[in-house]
């Protein structure tokens, strides 16, 4: 019977760990750009760069020259859960691990502009391409069920996975400068892809390979939204930037492809199954301010609240319930509105022949979901950055960001007492900016 009953759970853990925990990362991308990152992502009243395509298109105003951006991104996630006792007697105790690390790596944003003149205001036209949620990423999930018994093998379970899961967007900016106080623009955001997942599990007792299962997914999203941007310069100390970000309901396609592997290599049990869903991304708001003390002193302040509990997908796989996206399995908990508050500051000083921009940045941003308390997880980061410009055409900016998060989740034998877990991550960000030269007199 105790046999069986083994069997059953190693056959089981699979679908009960994974339900529980976190999929493959927990932090979405609404943030782009080295000198966007150093200073906290505090940047919609900055956005003095070509990543206000997305932070507030108003910004792109400014831009006295034709400019090319283009950003990479490295980042390594990692999520250490503290080891569970079920509380049993010695002899039937067992104790369940889970972790998870995955590493990311994209091109983060690349866009070119140009500049002209409009009746006698200037204006600027911006085509930019970047990644909506996380692209381009690899790593390794693992679970282990250790029974305390002498005699009992340890059951363990390893998921490792590449591809991406993400969204492609093409976006399309347009600003103008009113006045030498108030500019406005706009980006239409054309979602054009999302990739394919690739995941190999093995089940293992002891050194024994028990199962290996593999599967494919391949999903693209399709649509458009747009973003509106403002920037306000009552003082020549002080800026205002508000954005807004509209919703986006759209088609969502879906290809999922299972087999088995053999111990000879050979595929078996081949399986396809195949969902056509309709997913609604929520709006966003921001609030930026600047302020300059000195002439070569920037501090930053955002405010910003994306509406998640409002994100949803239908029939996904014949789903009879309408999901909450992107966490797109059953899921115990509601997810959550995302208010991130952030602080930046900027240091301009000369260097020899050059300039330098020394940067840096702290952030709270509210996750999509809760911990066992009801309260949305919070991750705090830590941003320092450089920015050189070694000519009037060339900036090179390096970014390092610190997150950190730590939160109870509900154990996996009982539902209490909760169980801490624990994120890190460390992230990388390199630009290059060439501007081509001015074609508006400064």
């Amino acid at each position: 019977m105790r046999t069986r009953l083994a069997a059953l759970l190693l056959l089981a853990l699979p679908a009960l760990a994974f339900a529980q925990y976190k999929p493959w990362y927990n932090f979405f991308n609404f943030a782009y750009g080295a000198k966007a990152c150093s200073m906290g992502n505090a940047f919609t009243a900055v956005a003095d760069d070509l990543t206000a395509v997305f932070w507030n298109p108003a910004g792109l105003a400014t831009r006295r020259g034709p400019e090319f951006y283009l950003g990479y991104k490295s980042g390594l996630q990692r999520h250490d859960y503290d080891l569970q006792d079920n509380g049993q007697a010695r002899d039937e105790s067992r104790v369940f691990n889970f972790n998870f690390a995955n590493k990311l790596k994209q091109i983060d944003f690349f866009a070119v502009s140009a500049p002209v003149t409009l009746l006698g205001r200037p204006c600027a036209f911006v085509l930019g391409y970047y990644r909506y949620i996380p692209y381009g990423f690899k790593g390794t999930a693992k679970e282990v069920l250790t029974f305390l018994r002498p005699r009992t093998e340890p059951r363990s379970g390893t998921v490792t996975f590449s591809g991406s899961e993400g969204v492609d967007v093409l976006a399309f900016s347009a600003s103008v400068n009113l006045s030498e106080f108030f500019s406005l623009g706009a980006t239409l955001q054309q979602f054009f892809s999302s990739g394919t997942i690739a995941t190999t599990r093995v089940d293992k007792v002891g050194e024994d390979l028990l199962r290996e299962s593999q599967s494919e997914l391949t999903e693209k999203l399709q649509g458009r939204n747009g973003i509106i941007g403002v920037m306000f310069t009552p003082f020549q100390q002080l800026r205002l930037g508000v954005t807004w970000h509209s919703s986006l309901k759209s088609r969502f396609n879906s290809t999922l492809l299972t087999w088995e592997v053999g111990s000879d290599q050979k595929k078996t049990q081949p399986g396809e199954k195949s969902s056509q869903a309709r997913v609604e991304i929520p709006q966003q708001v921001a609030l930026g301010v600047l302020l300059r003390p000195a002439g070569w002193l920037d501090l930053s302040a955002d405010y910003s609240r994306l509406d998640w509990d409002t994100a949803t997908i239908d029939g996904y796989f014949a789903a009879t319930t309408t999901l909450p996206y992107p966490q797109k399995d059953d899921w115990p908990q509601a997810q959550q509105q995302s208010r991130n508050l952030r602080f930046g500051a900027e240091a301009r000083l000369p260097f020899r022949t050059w300039q330098l921009s020394l940067r840096g940045g702290w952030s709270l941003d509210r996750q999509l979901y809760a911990d066992t308390t009801g309260e949305a997880v919070k991750v705090k980061g830590y941003s320092a950055g450089i920015g050189c410009e070694f000519s009037r055409n060339l900036l090179v900016e390096i970014t390092f960001q610190r997150q950190v998060a730590d939160w109870p989740e509900k154990g996996f034998f009982n539902l209490s007492p909760d169980v801490p877990t624990h994120y890190r991550a460390n992230v990388f960000f390199l630009a290059l900016n060439y501007r081509f030269g001015h074609i508006f007199k400064e």
